[in-house]
């Protein structure tokens, strides 16, 4: 009896990669393939590839060229290159890496099974980047890598064309799901045990815009909180010209939506912000949070900010550090301004010296560091409630979990709490973690 082909999806980028990793691997492992973990015993090779920033493409790059011999070994192996730098980078990948055997852009997803099993069996190269169309795989709800959380789709593509973004141009035009199909979605993964659901879309608080029958963000997440068993309700990534009153109103109010808001700044300054097309200025960024933090208590917020823009001088990037220190951001992502072609930051003069761009992200890192470890050292003595994930990857002799405002939290437990809300009464931290102990007879199911 022949073993089923074996299959390793590799992913750059964001959540949205990590889910569609998910959803195409699971489709395949639907058609007979086995997972695997080694790229020696692979037959499929998938890497899921991520364009926003430089960084992500010249590590596809790498992983990429570093296949090439075991394509010379195994001429039968399946390489294919799937997601954002699939759709742009699709002539430079059949030019540069001749043993791959597949590129398939964000939009064909739905057609990768067959697609793979067409390599397969003509041993021919297939492009697969078609324009406008979104397809969706159907999503396997039993095959899914966390039994108890789980990423959802509301939304695909984005209309905002931030000037340093390539998202549009790659997942195409922003498009909701309508809301009762995302509602059985979620009605099926938590009848399969989860107990978490993370929302996701590029700009997901303008979800609704393009259905035009008066949904929104906030009528879903109503829906969504009336599920039985539902114990967890996130969504990312917001976008601050779109973070309405109604919203942080509804976050307050259902007890299933964690008080936790990814807003991304992106900068301080006003300029900056014009340039690169944010449409709203510092000012309303930081009425945003006041009202944010009036309307639900307790909530924390996290940012992203790139460092290094055309243009930025010294001042601008102050204006940015300034931001940071007066808001004290729970969390941010800094990244370091790389330009992406065919967006409109990629006309501008990239003038900032990359050394300049290293010493910006190096200072606001150590600004929010320092706010992350006086933040997370206020916490110690309280008791906040855990939602366990599982064993710890540096200890497995400790659980890791997050608070509902999405503070990570490690401590010495029973493998078998994984999927409960266990009190956790905090005894250390660091800034990225909080460290606890099991306050005993509390973990719940509820």
């Amino acid at each position: 009896m022949a073993h089923p082909p074996k299959l390793l999806v590799v992913t750059f980028g964001c959540q949205m990669n990590k889910l569609d990793s998910e959803v195409v691997a699971a489709c395949l492992l639907e058609a007979g393939y086995a997972p695997t973990e080694s790229p020696r015993e692979a037959d499929v090779i998938l890497v899921n590839t991520c364009s926003v920033r430089q960084h992500a493409e010249d590590k596809a790059w790498s992983l990429l060229g570093s296949l090439r011999r075991r394509k010379q070994e195994r001429p039968e192996l399946v390489i294919g290159v799937i997601g954002c730098m699939a759709q742009k980078e699709r002539e430079r990948i059949q030019e540069r890496m001749p043993h791959v055997d597949l590129v398939c852009g964000p939009m064909e997803l739905d057609r990768l099974a067959e697609l793979v099993e067409e390599v397969r069996a003509r041993r021919e190269r297939v492009l697969a980047v078609g324009e406008g169309h979104v397809g969706r795989a159907p999503r396997v709800v039993s095959r899914r890598p966390n039994r108890f959380q789980a990423f959802v789709a509301i939304m695909r593509g984005c209309d905002n064309y931030c000037a340093y973004c390539v998202v549009p141009y790659v997942r195409g035009r922003e498009e909701s799901r309508p809301p009762d199909e995302i509602v059985a979605e979620v009605q099926a993964l938590v009848a399969d045990g989860v107990r978490e659901v993370t929302l996701l879309g590029q700009n997901v608080n303008s979800y609704g815009r393009t259905l035009g029958d008066g949904t929104s963000l906030v009528t879903l997440l109503r829906r969504l909180d009336a599920i039985e068993g539902l114990v967890r309700l996130r969504f990312v990534t917001s976008h601050p010209k779109d973070a309405t009153d109604e919203l942080f109103r509804a976050m307050a109010e259902l007890p299933s939506v964690c008080p936790h808001l990814h807003l991304p700044a992106q900068s301080g300054s006003n300029r900056v912000l014009r340039d690169m097309n944010r449409r709203y200025t510092r000012e309303h960024y930081l009425e945003r949070i006041a009202r944010l933090r009036e309307l639900v208590p307790g909530v924390e917020v996290a940012s992203d900010f790139i460092v290094g823009f055309p243009g930025e001088t010294d001042a601008e990037f102050e204006e940015t550090a300034d931001l940071v220190r007066q808001v004290e951001f729970q969390n941010c992502f800094i990244f370091k301004y790389s330009p992406r072609a065919g967006t409109r930051a990629a006309e501008l003069p990239d003038d900032v010296p990359w050394r300049v761009k290293q010493e910006r992200n190096r200072r606001l890192l150590a600004i929010q560091e320092a706010i992350m470890r006086r933040r997370n050292a206020a916490m110690v003595g309280r008791t906040v409630e855990v939602l366990v994930e599982g064993a710890s990857h540096r200890d497995p002799a400790h659980l890791t979990g997050r608070t509902s405002a999405n503070h990570i939290v490690v401590f010495p437990g029973d493998p078998a709490l994984a999927g409960q809300i266990s009190p956790v009464r905090l005894v250390a931290s660091t800034p990225l973690t909080l460290f606890g102990t099991l306050v005993q007879g509390g973990a719940s199911r509820g």
